[in-house]
């Protein structure tokens, strides 16, 4: 077996593009393979041009016989993984990397698995960090997360801590494989002849909608921050039977950042399995963000002006109509107190941003309003949380009030009762 590489080893990060500057080093999602002509499009984040403000989140990428694919999964132990593979492990802290030097057994955070790969391949996983590259073989047992890893000849024993941590597994896959699945993908490559080419691309597994949704059941988006997905298993529940309920990948943070991404979070929705038959869309507690100076004990400026804020949902709006889906504007949350942390809110904010969303939801009279801020302020379920500056919702009788009033909006847009 081969010798491992040196522990410690300290290697360069891949250096990605800039947005705006090509494909090179983009991420995104992939549809409609063609495995004959070999080519895919990719859906990613919105481009600007800042001449004509046109967005353009559509790129057509070609690969050749000589492009490298490797599929990423993330593990949650190593069952499967039969044989001796090439890894890196990281993430290892000053005691355990003593033990590690004495060859003794350590703990680590992250594995990296390369299935096929040498050891060079594993390597560039540390990209900058301090670990470990060695052949390793998995424990015996149904779930493992230990096992031995060969360092200089000598078979040492590796675990992987019982909180925070990791394991990603590296396969090689065909390029035609691409049509098989549905992909989350970063692309390395360049122009040639007026094509982007593929030299080397990762892809993720994602979930396909196409096998996982009911047929018969209209499809439905929820687009929102952290507090859609406060509400996300109790809103999902209550629509179970009527609608097959999706939310954005991520948080969606800002108006600015909705607009750059709802294209990629629409997916192909021309195609039949991934069309929108409602989408309910909120920006706000992270545009409403403001600095906080202790000394004066003031805030300075929005993290976005309402007046870039109404110009952000214009636009969003644009975008989404494209689908023909009915939409739902749902009002932001309030915020119960003064937040003067790093990331600071003020109580009354959210009130401000929300007259500004209704000023535009009034030019689009289509649009149905999901006042969810007007339910917490008149619930006697919510006293509690409105005691604290925490504008988060972790009680599950909160949850079930936020996501049942998501699921009746919801209703009320499919022309439903309840």
């Amino acid at each position: 077996m081969p010798r491992c590489l040196v522990a410690g080893l300290m290697l360069a990060g891949v250096s990605f593009a800039a947005p705006g500057d090509g494909l090179d080093g983009a991420n995104g999602h992939i549809f409609k393979v063609d495995a004959e002509g070999k080519h895919f499009e990719l859906l990613k984040e919105t481009e600007y041009d800042p001449k004509t403000d046109i967005g353009k989140s559509r790129f057509t990428v070609h690969w050749s016989d000589a492009t490298v694919v490797t599929r990423l999964e993330e593990l949650k132990n190593f069952a499967g993984i039969t044989e001796p593979v090439a890894a890196a492990f990281y993430g290892i802290d000053k005691p355990n990397q003593q033990a590690l030097e004495a060859g003794e057994a350590f703990e680590a955070r992250v594995a990296v698995l390369h299935s096929g790969s040498d050891l060079q391949a594993a390597g560039k996983s540390l990209e900058g960090k301090q670990g470990v590259v060695g052949w390793f073989a998995p424990s015996d047992g149904e779930k493992p997360r230990g096992g031995v890893i060969e360092i200089k000849g000598k078979a040492v024993p590796v675990s992987l801590r019982q909180r925070f941590s990791r394991i990603y597994h590296h396969q090689p896959l065909k390029s035609a494989d691409l049509a098989t699945g549905f992909w989350k993908a970063t692309l390395q490559g360049s122009e040639e002849d007026g094509k982007f080419v593929v030299a080397s691309m990762e892809v993720e597994p994602l979930p396909d909608p196409r096998k996982t949704d009911d047929p018969k059941l209209p499809r439905v988006l929820v687009i929102g921050d952290s507090i859609s997905m406060n509400y996300h298993d109790a809103a999902k529940e209550a629509l179970e039977g009527v609608a097959n309920y999706h939310r954005n990948e991520g948080n969606a943070f800002s108006s600015a950042h909705g607009v750059a991404n709802s294209e990629l979070w629409l997916g192909d929705y021309k195609e039949p399995g991934f069309q929108w038959d409602v989408i309910q869309f909120n920006h706000g507690l992270h545009d409403l963000k403001q600095t906080y100076d202790k000394a004066t004990d003031t805030f300075g400026e929005y993290a976005v002006p309402l007046d870039d804020y109404k110009a952000n949902l214009e636009k969003q709006i644009a975008i989404l109509e494209k689908t023909g889906a009915k939409l739902i504007w749902c009002a932001t949350t309030p915020v119960p107190n003064d937040n003067k942390s790093q990331y600071a809110r003020r109580k009354g904010a959210s009130a401000e941003f929300n007259a500004a969303a209704l000023e535009v939801m009034k030019r689009h009279p289509e649009i149905l309003i999901n006042d969810l801020y007007g339910l917490i302020g008149g619930s006697p379920v919510f006293d509690g949380w409105r005691k604290q500056n925490d504008v988060h919702f972790y009680k599950a009788e909160e949850k079930k009030v936020l996501g049942d009033a998501v699921a009746g909006a919801v209703k009320r847009a499919l022309g439903k009762s309840g």
